[in-house]
């Protein structure tokens, strides 16, 4: 379940509130608007140069740096109690969804990385589904490369169901309260293990929404399998540059 700004052990969601400012908010969403017409794909997965502005942004700014710093050590932490290996460098993958990418939408996941950082950057407008995070209750205990691959596995190919199906099994596990529907509020800081928590986002009915997501901590358990989707991607994505 959420807390707030106290110590938990993840896979539990860590709220910082009033992170980054205001200001701060309106100079990084004046330089994603500089650019945004021009991204490939339209979701900016690609959009290198600016996701790193962003980055720079943040980290000028010294409360970010210890939200950033007080996750990563405890998700160290327990990466240590399980006897994880982590390594790598963070990933850093700026987002901007509208009602026009409805494949973005509702795609239950587990992270390859340990600590997920979700800094909102702007809501899109209050329609019932708004991109709000979608979070599982009950986290996986079985960590090895078999149960992992077998896991994303299977929620990859249900990624390839339509929009509704995948809304509806949203509704029905909201229902059931077996998942938590979280406010992103720009300014924010949500923190939680994407590694053993399932997560998914609501679709995005009027305006955009914007978020800079941040992945730390590899532990090496995919054996091969993230290629297969990010190959996918790229595939889309040329024949989307084509036209």
């Amino acid at each position: 379940m959420l807390e707030r700004d106290g110590e938990i052990v993840p896979p539990g969601v860590r709220l910082f509130e009033g992170v980054v400012p205001r200001a701060l908010i309106a100079q990084i969403n004046a330089a994603i608007d500089e650019t945004r017409d021009t991204w490939r794909p339209a979701d900016g997965r690609r959009a290198t140069q600016t996701t790193a502005l962003v980055v720079e942004l943040l980290r000028q700014h010294s409360e970010f740096r210890s939200v950033e710093q007080q996750a990563r050590t405890l998700s160290e932490r327990w990466a240590a109690q399980k006897g994880l290996k982590i390594d790598g460098e963070p990933l850093y993958v700026l987002r901007c969804i509208n009602r026009t990418l409805p494949a973005q939408s509702h795609l239950r996941h587990y992270d390859s990385h340990i600590l997920t950082l979700l800094i909102p950057l702007q809501s899109a407008h209050n329609a019932e589904e708004n991109g709000d995070l979608i979070v599982y209750r009950r986290p996986r205990h079985q960590l090895s490369a078999v149960t992992n691959v077998m896991a994303k596995s299977w929620l990859i190919a249900l990624r390839r169901l339509p929009l509704a199906m995948r809304r509806a099994q949203t509704r029905r596990d909201l229902s059931r309260q077996r998942c938590d529907r979280i406010a992103c509020v720009p300014g924010n800081v949500y923190a939680f293990n994407g590694f053993v928590t399932r997560h998914a986002n609501l679709h995005v009915e009027q305006g955009e929404r914007r978020t800079l997501i941040v992945h730390y901590f590899d532990p090496g358990m995919t054996a091969g399998l993230r290629v297969v989707p990010r190959i996918w991607r790229s595939i889309r994505d040329l024949l989307l540059d084509a036209r």
